[in-house]
């Protein structure tokens, strides 16, 4: 279960991802296999499984997965949503080991609002905080978003990866469209070219705020602290930094070593951890 502030690559990553295990890759939007008709809902999702299930190996992306895991004393009585949740967990459980197998992942920007069913052992049991990007990987975002944009001399990246912290990938993208669209109605007034600088940025910056707020970052964490403690007796797995590169996804190289030990090692070099004859942990894992 990915959770964290929109905005933070959720999506990229798992493209990512499944390019680098040529795996195939079906995104969902949850909320778009809503639907009003009765039964219809649970059709979609049965439906769902079965392509992924044919067409395995592949990852099954449940984008917005509250839609469907909401708590079930968040609904009414008539409500589809109940529904729903009990035809995915019976697709979850149904599961059968396989040697092509099927990766189910959700994301949600409210995971304090995800029915515990859905995080019970066998289902999903693992999180993975998407956190907002650091200075570093603000950095690199915004030369990543300004690659094809004609930029003054004066442009200091450092200096504005310091003045966006809690900004997300998505905030800091709307910053480098904002600040284009301001040197482009210059040049139109003016009629030549001219570059974006950091004046452009700066007077960006005085009118946005970051998407995320405090309290919600707080939420995250106690989130995460809270599914910690109730899995406390099970080993931890620890991240390993820069374990794989991927490149196209700034900012979250945390995330992305934690993606490579808790589902590409264990595909990738099963033969390995096989022949360690003991239960595998990344911390001894053999070579």
């Amino acid at each position: 279960m990915l959770f964290g502030p929109p905005g933070t690559g959720k999506t990229m990553l798992m493209r990512a991802l499944a390019k680098e295990l040529n795996y195939g890759f079906y995104y969902i939007k949850s909320s778009d296999i809503l639907s009003q008709w009765y039964g219809e809902t649970e059709k979609n999702i049965s439906e769902l499984f079965a392509i992924a299930r044919k067409n395995a190996p592949s990852i099954l992306f449940f984008d917005e997965v509250d839609s469907l895991g909401k708590k079930r004393t968040a609904y009414s009585a008539d409500d589809v949503g109940p529904r729903a949740l009990s035809v995915m967990l019976q697709e979850i459980d149904g599961f059968k080991a396989n040697k092509k197998p099927v990766i189910i992942i959700g994301a949600t920007n409210i995971p304090n609002q995800l029915d515990p069913a859905l995080l019970r052992p066998g289902r999903f049991d693992k999180i993975i905080y998407m956190h907002l990007p650091d200075k570093k990987g603000r950095e690199f975002i915004f030369k990543v978003h300004t690659r094809k944009v004609p930029l003054a001399e004066d442009i200091d990246f450092e200096k504005l990866s310091s003045k966006t912290e809690r900004f997300s990938g998505a905030d800091l993208k709307n910053i480098v469209d904002e600040a284009v669209k301001l040197a482009a109605k210059e040049a139109s007034l003016a009629g030549v070219i001219i570059p974006v600088s950091m004046d452009h940025f700066l007077k960006v910056l005085k009118s946005m705020k970051p998407s995320t707020g405090i309290a919600q970052l707080e939420e995250y964490e106690r989130f995460k602290l809270d599914f910690e403690r109730r899995v406390s007796g099970k080993e931890e797995v620890k991240e390993r930094e820069g374990a794989v590169k991927w490149e196209d996804v700034a900012g979250l190289d945390k995330v992305k070593t934690a993606f490579l030990e808790t589902i590409e090692l264990p595909l990738l070099r099963e033969g390995n951890i096989q022949s360690c004859k003991r239960k595998f942990t990344f911390n001894n894992f053999c070579r």
